[in-house]
Formats: C-alpha cells, structure tokens, sequence
C-alpha cells in the first residue's frame, strides 16, 4: 500500500505544481463582480473534471485481486499491457513537455489563453473562453449566475479537459483500483484528490478569508510557479511514467 500511496501523492503533486490551474484560480478570484462565488464555482469545475478522470481510470484499469494466501497469482494479458503503457507514455510525454517548458521559460499557455481575446488562440481554454464569449457576450457585461458558469467552465476544462491534467488523473484512477481493500483504496483517492484540488481550492480559500487578497498574489504567484513549478512537476511526472512503464513491463504476457 505505501507505494501505490506515494504513487499516488506523487501524481497529486504533479497536479497541485501545474502553474495554470493556480494562476487561473487566481484570475477567477479576482473577478470585479463577484469573486468569492466565482472562485469557488471554479473550484467545483475543477472537481468534476477531476472525477471525470478518476472515473475513466476505474474504467481502464482491472481491480487488484484479494490478497488470499492460496490465491493464484493473476495472468498476464495484452490489453492491461496495452493501457499500462499507454498511461505511461502519456506521462513521459507531459513531463517531457514541460521540462522542455521550464527549460525554455515558455510563457503559461492556459493562463494567457483565458486573458487573451477569443480566437488569438486554438488551445482548450481559449475554445472555451471563445464558446462562452460568443454564447454570452463580453465578459464585463456578464451577469453573476453566466460568471459562475464560466468560472466553473474553466476549471472543467482545465482539470477535467485539458490533456496534462486529465491524463494525470486517469494515471491516478488506475493505480487506484491497483490497491487491495476498499479503504486503503479510498484513502489513496483521498490522498490524490487532495492534493490535486489544493492549486483550485486554494484561491477560493483565500479570496473568502482575505477580500482582494489573490489580485495581488497574481503576479507574484506566476513567477514562483513559472520558474519552480514545471521543473518539479516535470520530474514527478518522470518518475511515475518511470513506474508504471515498469508495470507494464511486468504485465507484458
């Protein structure tokens, strides 16, 4: 259970040190209107998308066998190969990504999306922002339930639609159904969730015990997380394609 925990704390922490979601939850918390109940709907978007991936991660991954002391040990099979190397190529591609990133100092892709005009972009965050442009109207003239819909929009999406975050909690959802027992498993999803929602959750914390607290944190906050975040996270997310692959590599029949 201790490795599939660190596994899954690690996979957490991959999330927690992905600069957009934080610096996106920042934004939502600094909305002029009404930035407690944006930030918290952002929040709940983020939520969904991450059980969204959880679930899909049930779907794929075969449930670990009771641990029985005369039970025979599980055959290998092609297909649990399959999606084993699947997860672990994903996850190698990411973390490659974003070393590559960090190495480069590439500006945050999601966050300058979601500020940019409609269209100046193709990437999921601006699909979204330019979908609830055309379908609502400019921002500034938005109602506070549409700002609560776009605000829980942009955390599905970055969480639940986005391919490095989505792909992380499908990796998670997977190495979940690996653990044996119902609460050792339910305490690893606890772990994972956790420590993923931390970056969408924390703004929303903050702007409701501090008013006007996260427009200031903005700038400096995307600085640290641009400089440090992608090199730790690129790391972390090495390592568990690192772990899975070897998993792979032991179910290969």
């Amino acid at each position: 259970m201790n490795t599939h925990l660190t596994v899954l704390a690690s996979l957490g922490a991959a999330i927690l040190l992905s600069p957009e979601i934080l610096i996106l939850g920042l934004i939502m918390a600094s909305d002029r209107k009404a930035p407690k109940l944006v930030a918290w709907m952002y929040a709940l978007g983020a939520a969904l998308g991450l059980a969204m991936g959880l679930v899909i991660g049930f779907v794929v991954a075969p449930e670990a066998a009771p641990a029985v002391a005369d039970a025979k040990p599980a055959q290998p099979n092609w297909m649990e190969f399959i999606i084993r190397a699947l997860i672990a190529g994903a996850l190698f591609w990411i973390g490659a990504q974003r070393l590559v990133h960090a190495w480069r100092a590439a500006p945050i892709e999601a966050v300058e999306e979601a500020e940019d005009a409609p269209g100046a972009k193709h990437g999921v965050i601006a699909k979204v922002k330019g979908w609830f442009a055309a379908k609502f109207g400019g921002g500034a003239e938005l109602s506070t339930p549409r700002r609560c819909m776009r605000g829980m929009a942009l955390g599905f999406a970055t969480m639940g639609i986005h391919p490095k975050c989505v792909a992380v909690a499908i990796a998670a959802g997977h190495q979940a159904m690996q653990v044996t027992g119902a609460d050792q498993r339910t305490l690893g999803i606890a772990v994972f969730s956790g420590i993923a929602m931390l970056p969408a959750v924390a703004p929303a914390i903050i702007e409701t015990a501090r008013a006007g607290a996260c427009a200031s944190m903005k700038e400096t906050t995307e600085r640290f997380m641009k400089k440090n975040g992608r090199w730790m996270s690129a790391v972390i997310l090495l390592g568990a394609a690192v772990y899975v692959g070897w998993n792979a590599w032991k179910s290969m029949p």
